[in-house]
This record gives C-alpha cells, sequence and structure tokens, in this order.
C-alpha cells in the first residue's frame, strides 16, 4: 500500500528527535509489487534536496532509518510507487521546483482526458521542467501556476493561507476539468462525478500545506520533548539517569495511509480541510470545502 508522511518542524538539528514518536508511520512492510520503492524531499538550509529509490528490493521500508541522520526543516517522503504506475524517478513524488517541495499519493480519474488541459494552464516558463506523466507533477505544476498568479512563488515566507488558496484552486481546476470531460455524450455509469482521491503536501521550509480529496490523512503534533530518548541512547550509552530535554522543539508529522487511521494521539484532517502551518509552527486546520 502507498502511503505518504511529512514533517515541519523549527529544529532542523533535532528532526530525528521529534520524528521517533511517529516511527509507526514511517515503517512498513511490502505489500507486493504496489509497495515498491521509496522516496523522500527535504529542504536543508534552503536548498531542496530529493532521493529516490524507484525500484528498492526488500520486504520492509523504515524511512526513519533513512531520514534521522539528516538535518531539515521540512521533509515529504512517499513509499509504494506502483500503485498509479509511477516505477521511473521521473514520475515518483516527491518533487521539486526552486524553494517549493510537492508530494501526493492517490488517484487523479481518467487523467490522460485532461492532461492536455492542465497543461495549457501552466505558463510555457513552468510546463518546461514537466518531466513525466504522473498526475502529481502535473498538479504541482498547476500549483506553481497559481503561486505565480498571486505573486508569491518566490517568496521567502508566504502567507499561509495564499498557500493554501492556490493549492485549493489548484484541485479545484482538476476537478471542473474531470467533470467536464466526464459530461458530454456519456450516460449513466460514464463516471460523472468521480472525483480524486488524494492526499496532498506543499511546502518552502517557510510554510507548509497539507489537504486531502477524499483520502485519509491525520497529523501527530509534537510539543516539546521532556526526556528524549533519541539523544538518551546517543549520549548516554551506559544510562546515567540523566533528562535530556528539546522544551522548544514545536513540529508537526503528517501521514496518509488508508490503512492506519486512528493511532493514539493522531487528528484527522478531514476531506475537503487543509492543515496550514506557517513559521510559527503552530498547526491549524482550516473548514471543508467543496471543489
Amino acid at each position: 500500500m502507498s502511503h505518504l508522511v511529512a514533517y515541519f518542524g523549527n529544529e532542523p538539528e533535532n528532526m530525528s528527535c521529534a520524528l521517533f514518536s511517529a516511527r509507526s508511520a514511517l515503517h512498513s512492510r511490502s505489500g507486493g509489487k504496489d509497495s515498491e520503492g521509496w522516496s523522500l524531499g527535504f529542504i536543508q538550509g534552503g536548498d531542496v534536496l530529493l532521493q529516490k529509490r524507484p525500484r528498492a528490493e526488500g520486504g520492509e521500508i523504515d524511512l526513519y532509518a533513512l531520514a534521522r541522520d539528516l538535518k531539515a526543516d521540512a521533509l515529504i517522503g512517499r513509499v509504494g510507487l506502483g500503485l498509479d504506475g509511477n516505477k521511473s524517478a521521473e514520475n515518483a513524488d516527491p518533487f521539486r521546483y526552486r524553494s517549493w517541495l510537492f508530494g501526493s499519493v492517490g488517484t487523479v480519474p481518467a487523467f490522460d482526458m485532461i492532461r492536455e488541459k492542465v497543461l495549457d494552464a501552466i505558463p510555457d516558463y513552468l510546463r518546461r521542467n514537466v518531466r513525466g506523466r504522473s498526475p502529481s507533477e502535473h498538479l504541482f505544476h498547476l500549483f506553481l501556476a497559481y503561486l505565480h498568479d498571486a505573486g508569491i512563488l518566490d517568496l521567502p515566507s508566504p502567507v499561509p493561507a495564499q498557500v493554501d488558496a492556490a493549492l485549493r484552486s489548484t484541485l479545484s481546476f482538476v476537478n471542473r476539468l474531470l467533470r467536464a470531460a466526464a459530461r458530454p455524450g456519456q450516460g449513466e455509469g460514464s463516471g460523472e462525478g468521480q472525483g480524486m482521491e488524494l492526499a496532498l503536501v506543499a511546502t518552502n521550509g517557510r510554510s507548509l500545506v497539507a489537504t486531502t480529496c477524499s483520502h485519509a490523512m491525520q497529523f501527530l503534533i509534537v510539543d516539546g520533548i521532556a526526556d528524549c530518548p533519541v539523544c538518551h541512547g546517543r549520549a548516554n550509552p551506559n544510562g546515567d539517569g540523566r533528562r535530556i530535554a528539546h522544551e522548544g522543539l514545536r513540529a508537526v508529522i503528517i501521514e496518509a495511509n488508508s490503512e492506519t487511521q486512528g493511532r493514539a494521539g493522531w487528528r484527522p484532517i478531514a476531506a475537503g480541510a487543509a492543515l496550514i502551518i506557517g513559521p510559527d509552527h503552530v498547526p491549524r486546520i482550516t473548514a471543508p470545502q467543496e471543489g
């Protein structure tokens, strides 16, 4: 089963400490070909970096083990790249452009029917950066186009609500295209009204927005750590009873996985709602909106 995880925090040097509490969300057992591969994108010192292994072998994938040595402001990872045919690196989430990192999991029905119209809505200078045929990569560049229209594409700290508006506009536009493509000359049972089943995350390291269209999604808040097991193991291998705290650590971890909803301490994100986090690292949930 493919799933997506994301991280956004205020202490890059302590990212592994924050992620430790979410290890269950970062560990996956292979479920066959649909669960092959993994990918990580992370923002480190202003640089957006990618690691992709679309044909990774082995029965288990531990994103925590892959990410624990990183010192990043934000991270997006995906396990399983086969459900929608994304088995090459160019088609595998997450994607990057300048300071932006974007990832999704789920499906866009009949995307080939609307692909050209999506491309037509993207400015030339962005469109030429589309490398593959993944629906997610096209949605990302459409999102970038909306950021461009709002004049915030290259702002270091855009207003998070404006980023959310760009992501919502992206989904609304694609939904309209899908409804229009299903309607002409087709009767009952044609697929009209079928919508996307997606969970998406976008971040530039200074803000993060996550939203869902009929796909399970939840988040975990890390608000300080009283006694860090990660640092305790590093600094006190023999154990001396001293507590190691990260009182100022603020982080949010996001998981989109239809099989693991309801983990203790995690909060759901309702379909059509959005999780918005700005430079203050305080998560806010917006009300659901129709596409």
